[in-house]
């Protein structure tokens, strides 16, 4: 009997299902999105879905590591390009796209938090996101110059500011106001 389907490895079918559950999340937030919704995207049973993902939870964090690695990569990427003399500068400006980035996915981010209350996945996801930005942020601000004896202080104030300026909502002008006036006070080169 002729196949009908290519064979696909576990990791490219898990790939692919994350990256269709990403997409819709991202479109029509957490509760507007089904797993029937995307299954029928990814043209495969839901039971299959479920195979990979035993819960919506467990897709939606895998979404958010998704959306997570994928926003560190890219920052690290930039800030170890910048120029000698140019890392606060740029770490500035990417603390500032952070800040602008989690505001345009508040409605992921709120999720988050909510459903961290109910579910052991996102429980365990947010805090692990919150070690993985404080290990960039650490990693980020030693290029910086900080003093070795204010690094954990100035990782926990920007996670603190970021955190604030999303969960009430700040403009996109007063997140680039905070943010810069933050990068200058904190980490001012030595």
């Amino acid at each position: 009997m002729p196949r009908n389907r290519v064979e696909r490895t576990r990791d490219d079918k898990t790939a692919e299902i994350v990256a269709i559950a990403r997409r819709l999340f991202l479109e029509q937030g957490y509760d507007g999105t089904t797993i029937a919704a995307i299954a029928r995207e990814g043209r495969i049973a839901t039971n299959v879905v479920h195979w990979y993902f035993p819960t919506k939870d467990d897709l939606f964090v895998a979404a958010l590591d998704s959306l997570q690695s994928e926003d560190l990569e890219e920052a690290q990427q930039r800030l170890a390009r910048s120029a000698p003399g140019q890392q606060k500068k740029v770490l500035e400006a990417l603390l500032t796209e952070f800040v602008w980035r989690r505001l345009d996915r508040y409605g992921l981010i709120a999720t988050l938090h909510e459903r961290s209350h109910c579910s052991a996945a996102v429980a365990e996801f947010h805090e692990r996101a919150h070690r993985r930005y404080a290990s960039y942020l650490g990693q980020a601000i030693d290029r910086c110059r900080v003093h070795a004896a204010d690094r954990k202080l100035v990782v926990e104030a920007l996670l603190t500011a970021v955190e604030g300026l999303v969960i009430h909502r700040a403009s996109k002008r007063e997140a680039k106001r905070m943010m810069s006036f933050l990068a200058k006070r904190l980490i001012a080169a030595r």
